[in-house]
């Protein structure tokens, strides 16, 4: 019998408030849930609360009011000791990228699996196939500083996704890359997607959104509407 867990929405927001400590109201009254699997992109202008809606659910901030549950778990009732153990399932790729400047780029991606005690063997097997898919496979042995932007985007994304997280948050993950990297960068995406993994990434990229046409969590001025994927010609034959 499958577990009673994995019916639960990955992600679960329940009229979740966010103010922050000047008193502005960024996010208001939000409610919806992700299904495991899922795939949504945040859309929405700059300041609409995007990067805020990511945060809260990596537990980097907490709602001022109101309900989240990640995995199925009331955050409120979750104690700071047990937070890492939600991390580890969590994938996320950041707009700065946060990569470690005393690591070289395989390293940098290795690290996650090294916390989680991966044998150095898989660890170099896993690696050594995600920075080729990327393109970074002549540059395993660099240290950010000698990275450009687009490399260092890359490398931020093969970190968040080399071991296949339950929740892969990202915040303008080809904002850096062209368009042919962003299309492959997507692609990767879509792959974990069929493994599993549930997908939320925020975006400015419209062709991307149009492209893959999947739903959108759409941020205006702190308010949250979901807009549906248009129907393919395909679909709309059936």
């Amino acid at each position: 019998m499958q577990p009673l867990f994995d019916s639960l929405p990955v992600v679960d927001f329940h009229r979740v408030f966010l103010k922050y400590d000047n008193g502005h109201s960024v996010l208001k009254n939000i409610q919806f849930s992700l299904e495991k699997g899922s795939f949504h992109f945040v859309t929405g202008a700059s300041g609409a609360g995007k990067t805020s809606l990511l945060k809260l659910m990596y537990l980097a901030v907490h709602p001022t009011s109101g309900r989240l549950q990640i995995f199925g778990k009331d955050l409120s009732q979750v104690s700071a000791s047990k937070l890492p153990d939600f991390r580890r399932r969590i994938g996320v790729v950041f707009q700065d990228f946060r990569l470690l400047d005393t690591l070289n780029t395989f390293d940098n991606v290795a690290l996650p699996l090294r916390i989680i005690g991966m044998g150095e063997k898989e660890i170099k097997r896993r690696v050594g196939e995600l920075l080729s898919w990327v393109g970074l496979e002549n540059c395993m042995n660099e240290y950010p500083q000698a990275l450009s932007g687009g490399e260092k985007q890359r490398i931020a994304i093969a970190r968040a996704v080399i071991n296949k997280p339950d929740l892969l948050l990202a915040d303008e993950p080809t904002g850096n890359v062209d368009d042919a990297m962003a299309a492959r960068i997507l692609h990767l995406f879509l792959e974990l997607n069929r493994l599993g993994t549930t997908l939320v990434i925020a975006t400015h990229n419209q062709s991307l959104v149009r492209q893959f046409n999947k739903p959108q969590l759409h941020l205006s001025q702190g308010t949250l509407e979901i807009i549906q994927p248009m129907m393919t010609i395909e679909e709309e034959n059936v």
